[in-house]
């Protein structure tokens, strides 16, 4: 991933307990034994040069990228994602392809670092963060998926770093994360720390409204957001609810130890998929996993329990499945997109 944008994403401080006993991570395992039933189907190939979100690992201290870095279309029959032609290339593409099969897929952008793609609900428009070669604040973009290399900016005009667009349900508006930074000095050396909020911009007035402290927005049918929030005191992601329409805040999921992000409504409205930082049996072998949750915060369930990280989990339309990120399946610990089916 760009060096330079990444350093704008956002990041999850997360802590864990370490132990002694080495292990040897084996990426090229399918699935592990606690993933008993469920059938992984690979849905890239290494060829693609697929890019995950990013994740740092010092000392069992993860932070990573909140934001989705993949897309599925409501009609479930296109995905969108961000890849590269080399492995040393910077600046990553959107791309598209079809979840049926075949390995064709089809660039979207030319010219632009992009990531956390995402369709609108008809599935005619994609938009994305995007950050032009040398500049460092990112706008949200949008960008026909189909035809055209015509690239609409849509928060050009703002200050500070946006990222991880969602589109509410009838598609008039886009949510977003922005992040704003402030330096201060330790002596001589500046020290830049970043706060990040919760927007929407309307596409058809250009109005950007500002809701809460947090990051990574899913919209959710009645006028709500699920997202992540930073805990003051355990410095842990949390997973939290907010009305529209009253302003109230609810609490999803919460870990003192351990942080959340990343969460996706299902399409009947009443589970939510997330991320999850798992400690390994040392600190480097911490890694991320996919949990599933009742929207009420019941019902509590571990999904993937690979040593590689899987994250950006995805609802299939008819919520018996779901698509993720992981680095499981090849000896290098690439990332592809996989799925599974959730009724074993």
């Amino acid at each position: 991933m760009n060096n330079k944008l990444s350093l704008y994403l956002l990041l999850l401080s997360l802590s864990v307990v370490s132990c002694v006993t080495t292990r040897l991570i084996d990426y090229s395992q399918i699935s592990v034994p606690q993933e008993g039933g469920y059938q992984f189907k690979q849905i890239t190939s290494e060829e693609q040069i697929i890019w995950g979100p990013r994740v740092i690992n010092n000392g069992g201290k993860l932070q990573w990228f909140t934001g989705s870095m993949f897309d599925v279309s409501d009609d479930g029959g296109y995905i969108v994602y961000i890849g590269v032609t080399a492995p040393d290339q910077k600046e990553g593409n959107v791309y598209v392809r079809s979840t049926t099969g075949g390995r064709s897929s089809v660039q979207r952008t030319f010219g632009i670092s992009a990531t956390g793609p995402c369709f609108s609900p008809d599935g005619n428009s994609i938009s994305f963060s995007g950050t032009f070669p040398g500049q460092e604040k990112s706008n949200i973009c949008m960008v026909n998926t189909n035809e055209g290399s015509a690239i609409q900016h849509l928060t050009e005009s703002q200050s500070g770093v946006a990222s991880a667009p969602v589109f509410s349900s009838d598609g008039q508006r886009i949510f977003y994360t922005r992040g704003i930074p402030s330096t201060t000095y330790s002596g001589t050396t500046p020290i830049t720390t970043w706060k990040y909020y919760i927007w929407s911009m309307d596409k058809n007035t250009s109005i950007a409204t500002q809701y809460v402290e947090g990051s990574s927005p899913e919209y959710v049918p009645g006028d709500k957001l699920l997202f992540t929030k930073s805990n003051t005191t355990t410095s842990q992601g949390e997973i939290w609810m907010l009305n529209l329409k009253s302003g109230q805040e609810t609490l999803i999921l919460r870990d003192n130890v351990r942080g959340f992000s990343t969460p996706k409504i299902s399409p009947d409205g009443k589970r939510v998929l997330c991320v999850r930082s798992t400690p390994g049996v040392k600190p480097q072998d911490t890694n991320l996993d996919i949990f599933i949750v009742n929207i009420d915060g019941t019902g509590f369930q571990q999904l993937t329990f690979h040593p590689g990280n899987d994250n950006s989990p995805c609802w299939a339309p008819d919520g018996k499945s779901i698509y993720f990120l992981s680095q499981r399946g090849n000896a290098q610990g690439s990332y592809n997109i996989w799925s599974i089916d959730l009724v074993k």
